[in-house]
């Protein structure tokens, strides 16, 4: 397939979703949490798509049973709001934060909730899923999401991906065991820090490339490892994960 054929393939994923779906209505039934009324404040695109999705914009100061907008994602033929369920930073130290998806279709200056994900992945720690992004995997239109936390002097951040693919939202599997560590609470002999900066081949949209740059006692250097897309799989295809990846995580 040429250029502009795999261009049209792309434009047509979230098409597909808006054609297929079933009529949705604003679910009514959630507040967002009291923390989020800031980012309503500063963020009227984040604002006008969460209030297409769940309605009247209602706040609550507990931090549990609350909705919390991360971000909304912008692409050629649709927007999509991703949502955790809680105040960030306010769960338990092994509690992921549930995610969810909404496709919203654009006409004029309206939205309108065309396609629900609700609860696709649990991420993090601490409740907290943190950078969230757009991405084009492979032929699909995809997310990508930064999550992870701190414990006993350990850092560490995981990077996942998901795609629009076939009428769902499927999770990537394989890839990075993580994309940064460090072990800042060691004595200053033994402390490694590990980060790793991501992206996908702009010529190959299968190809994820993590250039990671390793400061351990003695050496600074960087590596570069790229995983390649098979199926729904990121499988291993150049270079190694540093060992002190491992190691600044604690293992």
């Amino acid at each position: 397939m040429d250029e502009r054929g795999d261009a049209m393939r792309i434009l047509f994923v979230l098409v597909g979703l808006i054609l297929s779906a079933a009529p949705a209505v604003a679910d009514q039934s959630a507040a967002f949490c009291a923390t989020a009324k800031k980012s309503f404040e500063d963020d009227s695109a984040l604002a006008a798509a969460a209030m297409t999705v769940f309605g009247k914009a209602t706040f609550k100061a507990a931090s549990e049973d609350c909705v919390y907008p991360l971000k909304v994602l912008h692409y050629a033929s649709a927007d999509v709001l991703v949502v955790q369920a809680g105040e960030p930073g306010e769960a338990c130290h092994g509690c992921g934060a549930p995610v969810s998806a909404y496709v919203l279709r654009r006409n004029g200056g309206a939205l309108k909730t065309v396609r629900s994900f609700r609860n696709f992945a649990t991420l993090g720690t601490f409740g907290a899923a943190r950078d969230v992004s757009s991405v084009e995997i492979g032929a699909d239109d995809g997310i990508a999401i930064e999550s992870g936390g701190t414990f006993q002097g350990y850092s560490s951040t995981g990077l996942d991906f998901y795609a629009f693919h076939a009428g769902t939202l499927v999770s990537i599997s394989g890839g990075p065991t993580a994309l940064s560590t460090d072990n800042s609470g060691a004595e200053p002999s033994k402390a490694i820090e590990v980060t790793g900066k991501w992206f996908f081949d702009p010529a190959d949209k299968t190809a994820l490339i993590v250039d990671y740059k390793i400061d351990a006692p003695g050496a600074v250097h960087t590596d570069r490892v790229v995983w390649r897309l098979q199926g729904t799989s990121l499988v291993l295809s150049h270079g190694r994960v540093p060992p002190e990846l491992a190691k600044a995580a604690g293992g």
